[in-house]
C-alpha cells in the first residue's frame, strides 16, 4: 500500500520537529527577513575579522561547506545559511524563486548581520547569484570566489544528470517527485562529482532528509519552470572585483567551458582547474579548493 500511494501522491514529508533538532543544533540560528522568510543560517569564527559569506548551491544546504568552515573560521568570520527552498530554511511565503528573490534575501542577511564588507563563495546556482549580487554591490565586495558557478552560456554540448534532464520536462518533474527516495539522492550526488567514493552516507541522507521538508520540492519544480536568463558578456566584463574562479574538469553540470568563458570576460580574473574533479569540488578536493582561496586572498 505504501509503494501504490508513495506512486500518486510520491514520499512523505519530513518532520519539521525533527528536521530543526538534526540539522539546526547550535551554532546554527534563524533570522526573519522583511518577506515572513525564517532564514536558517551560521555565523561563526571571529566577529571582528573580515568577512566570508558562503552560498551553497541547487538542492544543497550550509552543511556542504562544513569542510571549508572549520579551516576558514580560524582567520575569518564565515556566514552560511540555506537558500529560500533549500534546507531548514524552507519554502518562501511570497512563493517566488526568481534570481532577484535570491539576491534580495542574500543582501538582506548581510545587512541584518551588520556586514559592511564581504568576500564571496559562491558554487553552482549560489555561485550566479553571487555575481548578480556583486554587479549591484562592487563597494561592498572585496572577493569574489566561483566555484563552477552557473550563468555563462553552457557552450559545448555534454549529457547532463539525469536528475536536471528530467527537471526541464513538465513529465520529468511529475515522475521525479513520485519515484523519489533516498537511492535517487545518492544517484543524483554521485553525477555531481568525478570520484563517486567522495559522496558519504551522511551526504545521502541529509539530501534526502531536507528534500522532504514541507514545500522544499514543490518550490523546486516551480522554479524549474521558469529559466533563469544567462549573464551578457557587457554584465560580466563590468565586474571589477578581483574574481578567483575554480573548476573541475570533469564537471557535467557547468562544463568548464564556462569557467573558461568567465575567465575571458571578467577583468581581474584567475581561474583555476582542476584535473578528475566534477561539479562539487568542496566535496572531492576541499583542501585542494582551500589551498588555492588562502593563497589568492593573500595575494
Amino acid at each position: 500500500m505504501g509503494a501504490i500511494s508513495s506512486i500518486f501522491f510520491g514520499p512523505g514529508k519530513g518532520d519539521v520537529g525533527r528536521l530543526k533538532e538534526k540539522y539546526g543544533q547550535s551554532p546554527s540560528q534563524f533570522i526573519e527577513l522583511s518577506n515572513g522568510d525564517s532564514i536558517h543560517f551560521r555565523d561563526e569564527g571571529d566577529p571582528e575579522s573580515p568577512t566570508i559569506v558562503l552560498v551553497h548551491g541547487h538542492s544543497e544546504d550550509l552543511h556542504t561547506w562544513h569542510q571549508f568552515v572549520e579551516h576558514l573560521a580560524v582567520n575569518f568570520r564565515v556566514i552560511r545559511f540555506d537558500l529560500r527552498r533549500h534546507g531548514l530554511t524552507g519554502p518562501s511565503m511570497d512563493n517566488e524563486y526568481g534570481i532577484d528573490h535570491y539576491v534580495s534575501d542574500l543582501s538582506e542577511l548581510i545587512e541584518l548581520l551588520g556586514v559592511s564588507s564581504v568576500v564571496l563563495v559562491g558554487h553552482s546556482m549560489g555561485g550566479r547569484i553571487s555575481i548578480k549580487y556583486t554587479l549591484a554591490n562592487q563597494d561592498r565586495v572585496k572577493g569574489l570566489v566561483l566555484i563552477a558557478a552557473s550563468g555563462a552560456p553552457l557552450g559545448q554540448k555534454r549529457s547532463r544528470p539525469l536528475a536536471l534532464r528530467m527537471m526541464g520536462s513538465r513529465i520529468g518533474r511529475f515522475l521525479i517527485k513520485r519515484i523519489w527516495s533516498r537511492n535517487m539522492a545518492r544517484k543524483s550526488l554521485e553525477d555531481m562529482v568525478f570520484d563517486k567514493s567522495s559522496i558519504s552516507n551522511q551526504e545521502i541522507d541529509r539530501m534526502w532528509d531536507l528534500s522532504r521538508y514541507p514545500g522544499n520540492m514543490d518550490a523546486m519544480f516551480q522554479e524549474f519552470r521558469d529559466s533563469w536568463a544567462d549573464f551578457n558578456p557587457s554584465e560580466v566584463r563590468a565586474i571589477a572585483t578581483d574574481t578567483l574562479l575554480i573548476w573541475g574538469e570533469e564537471d557535467t553540470v557547468c562544463p568548464v567551458s564556462m569557467g573558461v568563458w568567465y575567465d575571458s570576460l571578467i577583468p581581474n580574473a584567475t581561474l583555476v582547474r582542476l584535473p578528475k574533479v566534477g561539479h562539487n569540488p568542496q566535496f572531492e578536493c576541499p583542501g585542494k579548493c582551500l589551498e588555492e582561496i588562502s593563497s589568492w586572498m593573500a595575494r
